[in-house]
């Protein structure tokens, strides 16, 4: 009797564990009289971590006025966060932290939900600035990821040693006496070792998954007009209630 042996993608439940190692999946398909063997063999790039370093600037024209300063509206947080985050749910959890969840995406054949916790300081006169932002810069608005919440994926599915760091600055450069810029940046890291049932996966292909759902979170929350703009709308609603 001939064998064949074949390779394929191995089949999985949601929400079940495996009684065997997925390395060693073997399904036996009935054909006539003849018997079939695949064997699903996994990707061995699965075990290595794989990052995510990802940098976004803002440098956008800013048109102050001297009633109402951009330092003002920084100063509005919930305001600030709803301009940096759009169409996600915030909370504020405490006086300096609050709660993000991004929508629910579609990954593969899961839904998935992302929360972070942002943490926003104001820092001034050069005191803890980081390396890129000019002590000349009298104030700046920092934000920071200080945990976060990954739903929707089942646990044998969940991603190993997961770690995410996330900052940002956000300040007015007014070098150019009346014509200032706006300027910040955005580091994020991710790094993650896929669950060996995703191991089918090749390794590239996962990379450019993640690198994608992070250029997109981040897409709205760095765009140059997005803080422009809403500011703009507040000088305008502040500058109707000067008498």
């Amino acid at each position: 009797m001939a064998g064949v042996v074949a390779l394929c993608q191995p089949l999985f439940i949601l929400g079940t564990s495996l009684p065997f190692r997925p390395e060693k999946l073997k399904v036996k398909l009935k054909k006539g009289r003849r018997r079939h063997y695949a064997k699903a063999v996994l990707n061995s790039d699965h075990k290595k971590p794989l990052t995510v370093n990802l940098s976004s600037t803002i440098d956008a024209p800013l048109y102050e006025s001297p009633e109402v300063s951009f330092d003002q509206y920084l100063e509005d947080e919930q305001r600030v966060v709803k301009a940096l985050f759009p169409d996600m749910e915030d909370q504020k959890i405490s006086k300096e932290e609050w709660r993000i969840q991004m929508p629910t995406m579609q990954v593969l054949f899961l839904s998935i939900y992302f929360a972070m916790y942002i943490k926003l300081r104001f820092k001034s006169m050069g005191k803890d600035y980081p390396p890129h932002v000019p002590h000349r810069i009298p104030k700046i608005t920092e934000l920071e990821i200080t945990r976060w919440e990954l739903g929707g994926i089942p646990e044998e599915y969940q991603p190993r040693d997961l770690s995410l760091s996330l900052k940002g600055t956000i300040y007015p450069d007014r070098k150019q006496g009346t014509k200032s810029r706006l300027r910040g940046q955005f580091d994020i890291n991710m790094s993650f070792i896929v669950s060996p049932l995703l191991g089918w996966i090749p390794h590239t292909v996962v990379q450019s998954l993640a690198e994608a759902l992070v250029k997109k979170a981040m897409a709205d929350s760095t765009s140059n007009s997005r803080l422009v703009e809403d500011y703009d709308e507040f000088k305008t609603e502040k500058l109707k209630n000067v008498v």
